[in-house]
């Protein structure tokens, strides 16, 4: 790469990051006959744990985007999810499946983040219009005259101020980018998170994404391909991990947890954080930021693969019903990734809190949840729709807390032999209390949406 070759160049669309953002983002983009850059600084040598289960909608969006074909041989197929109760056995498991939702035609999967982020860049160098420098970062952005921004890439040569009518942040939840531009933001560490691989030979529910629930944090087990499987261990702030590990392990059927044990002895695990990055904005000026740079939640929803790809098509859908005004385009596009965020980030908070049960009150919740998945198939699959980021809506999330809270009546007569009506009161209570701010957060969203969209 010749420095005096790119000095100057100009470029319609300029993306920060190579990974599932950016190459979604290039690859929904490219058709529009826009001359695009995508800057991937190359694979990271740290040994770590990513994103690498995609549900139902995320899998039928890269296949739209042309990124994975039908029967390509990355990873394993994920039909649902298994959820084990705290300390109900291995036969207890709470069977959530896809296929239980008419507008789920695909299966979900898993793959390995190495292989899947190498699959989509290759196939996003040989789209037309699209240019992949490997080997640099955007490490500044300069305010041209006017509002817009320019962004300074590092690459072999040198550093070279490029000019862009939009830049995309792609480049995951510590966003370079979303911190050049100034965009603030709050985090929230949850926990640690170490992982595994072992044979998927003795997984409990093959082909299912298998969680389990313990007091010392949420342990996650399925198949990512080859006779695979992945093994993952949430630890809570500032506890042991081998004590918290042992707990979790605990939970897992006797052949599946021998093979864990031995591949924990056998090596150093994995290691990743798990947090909420939640920026005060999603676009400035031409930036827009996609993906985990957008904001990130718990990793319980599985979700930051299939957000991910959203966002790509929403933002090629508010740039062509814009015209490629940029401005206009990134109002749109803001609300409407609003929206998916916001009921993502809930939903993952929510079901975090209620499958740790450190309270009462919580425990109370985690039990609703599973006696209404077991009373109602409707409600297994709403639940699902949710999940998977099929319903997007705040105000069905809302919906169906509500349906969840119901059950506590039912539960009631179990509930006062081995706690108090205090706690049972508490925990009604309360999960009325966040129906209504639900309701409430989703109606004042709508009515900004509205507005911004009628401009």
């Amino acid at each position: 790469m010749q420095e005096d070759l790119i000095e100057g160049d100009e470029w319609d669309v300029l993306i920060a990051g190579g990974g599932v953002a950016g190459a979604a983002t290039a690859a929904a983009l490219a058709p529009l006959g826009l001359k695009i850059l995508v800057v991937e600084p190359g694979p990271s040598q740290a040994r770590r744990l990513a994103g690498e289960l995609i549900h139902p909608p995320g899998i039928d969006g890269l296949r739209q985007l042309g990124l994975l074909a039908e029967g390509t041989p990355l990873g394993a197929p994920v039909h649902g999810f298994a959820v084990f109760p705290f300390s109900e056995g291995a036969d207890a498991a709470m069977l959530l499946p896809y296929g239980a939702v008419r507008e789920h035609r695909t299966p979900g999967y898993a793959i390995e983040h190495r292989l899947l982020k190498a699959h989509l860049l290759a196939q996003v160098q040989s789209l037309p219009g699209v240019t992949v420098w490997l080997g640099a970062r955007v490490v500044g952005m300069e305010r041209d005259p006017g509002p817009a921004f320019r962004a300074v890439v590092r690459h072999g040569r040198g550093q070279t101020a490029l000019r862009a009518r939009l830049v995309v942040g792609a480049d995951g939840p510590r966003s370079p980018v979303r911190k050049l531009i100034g965009i603030p933001h709050q985090t929230q560490r949850y926990s640690g998170m170490l992982g595994v691989e072992v044979a998927d030979t003795h997984l409990p529910h093959g082909g299912y994404g298998n969680i389990f629930l313990t007091p010392t944090g949420v342990a996650y087990a399925y198949g990512i391909g080859a006779g695979r499987a992945r093994v993952m261990f949430e630890v809570l702030k500032g506890a042991d991990p081998g004590a918290s590990i042992r707990v979790q392990l605990g939970a897992f059927p006797v052949p599946f947890r021998r093979d864990v044990e031995r591949a924990l002895a056998a090596g150093k695990p994995l290691a990743a954080a798990n947090f909420c990055i939640i920026p005060d904005g999603t676009v400035k000026a031409n930036v827009a930021l996609v993906g985990d740079a957008r904001g990130c939640c718990h990793p319980l929803t599985a979700s930051g693969i299939t957000a991910a790809v959203k966002d790509a098509l929403i933002l090629r859908d508010a740039l062509c019903e814009a015209g490629f005004d940029v401005t206009l385009a990134l109002r749109r596009y803001a609300r409407l990734c609003g929206r998916l965020q916001l009921t993502r980030r809930t939903l993952a908070e929510e079901l975090r809190e209620a499958f740790l049960a450190e309270t009462p009150e919580t425990l109370l919740l985690s039990q609703c949840i599973f006696a209404y998945w077991r009373a109602s198939p409707g409600g297994r699959i709403r639940s699902m729709a949710l999940l998977s980021s099929l319903d997007n809506s705040l105000v069905s999330l809302a919906w169906q807390y509500t349906l969840v809270a119901l059950q506590a009546f039912r539960l009631l007569p179990r509930w006062l032999k081995s706690r108090t009506l205090g706690s049972w009161c508490r925990g009604l209570l309360k999960f009325f209390h966040k129906s209504l701010k639900f309701q409430q957060a989703a109606l004042r969203q709508r009515v900004e949406e509205r507005l911004a969209l009628g401009d």
